[in-house]
C-alpha cells in the first residue's frame, strides 16, 4: 500500500515539471559553480540574453580583479548580508547590469557563496563556449611550430571535431 501511494505522489510530483522550464546547456560543468552557472544560463536562454549576461559577468570580474577590495569585501564575514546586497545592488543598477546578475549575486551573499563568484563566471563561460561551438585545446611544443605544421595541427583537429 505505502510503495503505491510512494509511487502515486512520485508520478503527480512529476506531472508538475516540464521539460521546458529549464533549459539544458550544452555542456555540463560541476560543483557548486555550475549550479548557479546553468541556473543563470537557463534564465539568459530562456530571456533571449545569454550574450549580453556573458559580457555582463566578464565586465563584472574585471572589476572584482581591478578594484583593489572588492574580492575581499565579497568575503568578509564582518559586512552584514543585506550592506552587501544593498551596495552591489546599486553599482549594478548604476551600471545597467541585467536583473538575473543581481539576482544571482544576491542569492549568491544570501546562501553565503560570493567567495565562489569568479568561478560562477567561469563555469557560465565554459557553458557559452560550448553554445558557439569553441572547445578548447592546449598544444605543447618543443619548438615553436612552422606554419606548415600549425596549419597541419589545425587540419587534424578540425576532422576530429567533424568526427564528433
Amino acid at each position: 500500500m505505502a510503495a503505491r501511494i510512494a509511487a502515486a505522489v512520485r508520478c503527480h510530483a512529476r506531472s508538475f515539471s516540464t521539460a521546458s522550464e529549464f533549459i539544458r546547456a550544452p555542456v555540463q560543468v560541476f560543483g557548486i559553480e555550475g549550479r548557479y552557472a546553468h541556473a543563470l544560463y537557463s534564465a539568459a536562454t530562456k530571456q533571449g540574453s545569454a550574450d549580453v549576461i556573458e559580457e555582463q559577468l566578464n565586465s563584472l570580474q574585471g572589476a572584482i580583479d581591478s578594484v583593489s577590495g572588492l574580492k575581499e569585501y565579497l568575503s568578509l564575514p564582518v559586512c552584514s548580508r543585506e550592506e552587501k546586497k544593498a551596495s552591489l545592488g546599486g553599482a549594478f543598477e548604476e551600471a545597467g547590469m541585467d536583473p538575473l546578475i543581481n539576482n544571482m549575486i544576491s542569492t549568491m551573499i544570501d546562501n553565503k557563496r560570493s567567495t565562489k563568484i569568479s568561478g560562477v563566471v567561469g563555469a557560465f563561460n565554459t557553458i557559452m563556449a560550448a553554445q558557439r561551438g569553441e572547445v578548447s585545446c592546449k598544444v605543447t611544443s618543443a619548438q615553436p611550430l612552422s606554419d606548415e605544421n600549425l596549419e597541419s595541427l589545425k587540419g587534424a583537429l578540425g576532422q576530429f571535431l567533424k568526427a564528433k
